[in-house]
């Protein structure tokens, strides 16, 4: 889409606002560094104040609580125009995460000789520490795993430009729905996202402007030197303006650029801006120019590889880099389909190297508008403006609708990252529980705890089991989770189901087959979600050992038992009619002998389905088609 989808804004600045640009590197072990750069002015024995506050964010609409000086420093400006201070904060600041985004803020005065106020600055400082340590990255020192999302900036009204509320949105729903990370695909994001990402809480891929997928080779550009300052400035501009946000923990030169000197030069330059973080860079899809894991990348980043080739790339020998794929299901049509063989391993402490990895994409890159012979709207796209060539469906593949409505899919992935995992004991099938009547009632689930930094007090918890027999729950209770549950496993009583279970045994009929369904819910409300919202569910088969065998039926009773009518099956004509007793009157049902059809149903005499037409045959069709899907277009 042509335009300018985002303000533009020209500040002037009085004389003696000097400070041009400032760094702040505030680590996990409390030490904080700040560079500042002043533009080259006649003002002498000017000095820069640095001041950091607890202050508390309380909503999303920036509803704020003033907190306390935690540290304060300052420093004159030297002739270089610089000024630089590193300090450790005592006592020790409350660390950022995706989990905890414990936030500060910081300001910069800059004073002149006379003591006078000539500028002040301010951002929100997260303190926190990436890198990689043995072919595993850290946040904090503690392995994290990325549940991630690449989005692009897409309104169904506004297009391209997205508002804040819109920001706010997408965010919650990632929260919501067990997302911690999201990938900008493929250009720098508006700078409010960071902001809001800062203080929601989710891990940012931080990726630069540059694509040249489509041209041949690939990365033709990236060798030819004509290009090479494109390719730094748009590297070197989004690391300058980024920098400070604490949710960003890794950088991306592009999204399938090839490999050559320019982006070589690219990431030279990113070094020596930011040395912090990781790069994680995918030069050309699947199969082309480095397959996401060259010399250009810190982390193997792979797109679409299947499990297999998933596996190996995450347990070579000769590698020691992390595995994360920037794209490894593609959410267009019906898709997502199993997924679960992923997360086997990204969950696995078997395999410390698999460290998850991005959906493809967040949201269906439909415009609404209106059909004007029905005035009703619908999302347009491929050609639904005239425009040709166009790309057919291919903008539609996101996990959510341009309103954003979620798409099934999106139930099965939260249900794959959910933050807690219970297990059965090793011993039994891993989806089934197997409980002896004649022992303690008592199931004992293992329960692991997949955050990095928080403990499970935050859910709340519920049980119920249900059977295909019952239509309400057969039991139901509450428990809670906390650290002996998850050293010594979660007992749940079945004192109250063995009876009822034992019962419906005795009386016979079809085998009954029972569940345990587990819910963990908010507490209390966050600024991402209402207090009851859903984050964790799972649900085993009950087995039930040594249940009693049925009752035989009581002889008096059952000759007293007045017998029913008997159903009978008379082949008339073209027709199969089958009549309930001896009388030859309205069949129950007549089927068709040369197709199959059902032709009526007539529990009283009366059929209850149509009349055959000219254009329809009577009756129940059986119909084994379908409409036809993106995925059958090849």
């Amino acid at each position: 889409m042509a335009g300018i989808h985002r303000s533009v804004e020209l500040v002037r600045r009085p004389e003696g606002a000097d400070i041009i640009d400032y760094r702040v590197q505030a680590d996990a072990d409390g030490h904080l560094g700040i560079a500042v750069d002043l533009r080259k002015t006649t003002f002498s024995n000017q000095k820069v104040v640095v001041k950091l506050y607890s202050d508390e964010q309380l909503d999303r609409d920036g509803d704020w609580k003033k907190g306390r000086l935690v540290w304060t420093n300052e420093k004159v400006v030297d002739d270089h125009r610089h000024c630089l201070i590193s300090e450790r904060v005592e006592p020790a600041p409350k660390l950022w995460s995706a989990e905890e985004p414990n936030l500060y803020t910081l300001t910069l005065v800059l004073m002149d000789s006379n003591q006078k106020v000539t500028q002040v600055e301010s951002c929100r400082v997260g303190f926190r520490t990436v890198d990689i340590h043995d072919g595993v990255v850290r946040v904090n020192g503690k392995r994290i795993t990325i549940c991630g999302l690449n989005r692009h900036e897409h309104d169904p009204d506004y297009g391209k430009v997205v508002r804040v509320d819109r920001m706010k949105q997408d965010i919650e729903l990632m929260k919501q729905n067990n997302f911690n990370a999201v990938r900008t695909s493929h250009y720098p994001n508006d700078s409010a996202f960071y902001r809001l990402c800062d203080f929601y809480g989710l891990y940012v891929v931080d990726e630069a402007n540059i694509e040249t997928h489509g041209m041949h080779p690939m990365g033709r550009l990236t060798h030819d030197p004509a290009w090479q300052n494109t390719f730094t400035s748009r590297v070197t501009r989004m690391v300058q303006r980024d920098r400070n946000h604490a949710c960003i923990i890794f950088w991306s030169l592009g999204n399938e650029a090839g490999r050559g000197n320019n982006l070589l030069a690219a990431r030279r330059q990113l070094l020596e801006l930011d040395e912090s973080r990781p790069i994680m860079y995918e030069s050309g899809g699947a199969l082309y120019e480095g397959v996401g894991r060259t010399e250009l990348t810190d982390i193997i980043c792979t797109m679409y590889p299947d499990v297999p080739r998933t596996i190996r790339l995450g347990t070579r020998e000769d590698e020691d880099r992390p595995l994360i794929l920037c794209e490894y299901s593609h959410a267009m049509g019906n898709s997502n389909g199993n997924v679960h063989l992923y997360w086997d391993f990204f969950w696995s402490e078997d395999h410390p190297r698999m460290q998850g990895a991005f959906i493809w994409d967040m949201i269906d890159q439909g415009i609404r508008k209106v059909h004007e012979p029905t005035q009703r709207s619908f999302f347009a796209y491929g050609g639904d403006f005239g425009d040709q060539p166009n790309d057919l469906q291919f903008c539609i593949n996101g996990l959510f609708s341009p309103d954003r409505e979620p798409h099934p899919a999106v139930q099965e992935l939260k249900y794959l990252q959910q933050p807690v995992a219970f297990k059965v004991a090793p011993s039994q099938n891993n989806r089934t529980v197997s409980l002896n009547v004649n022992d303690p009632p008592v199931i004992v689930l293992d329960v692991v705890n997949r955050y990095t930094f928080r403990d499970l007090s935050h859910l709340g918890w519920t049980w119920n089991v249900t059977s295909d027999y019952a239509v309400g729950l057969i039991a139901s209770g509450r428990f809670d989770i906390d650290g002996k549950t998850i050293s010594e496993g979660l007992r749940i009583p079945m004192k109250q189901v063995v009876p009822k279970v034992t019962k419906e045994a005795k009386k016979g009929g079809y085998p009954i087959k029972y569940y345990l369904n587990l819910r963990g819910s908010l507490k209390a409300s966050t600024v991402w979600a209402e207090k009851g919202h859903l984050l964790v569910t799972e649900q085993f088969n009950l087995a039930f050992d040594g249940l009693p065998s049925p009752e035989k039926p009581d002889s008096k009773k059952s000759e007293s038992v007045t017998p029913g009518k008997a159903l009978r099956v008379k082949e008339e004509g073209s027709s199969i009619n089958v009549f309930l007793g001896e009388k030859d009157s309205t069949p129950i049902v007549a089927v068709d002998r040369s197709t199959g059809t059902i032709q009526s149903y007539s529990p009283d005499e009366r059929n209850i389905f149509a009349s055959p037409t000219e254009t329809n045959v009577a009756g129940l069709v059986p119909n084994f088609t379908r409409a036809t899907t993106d995925n059958d277009m090849g």
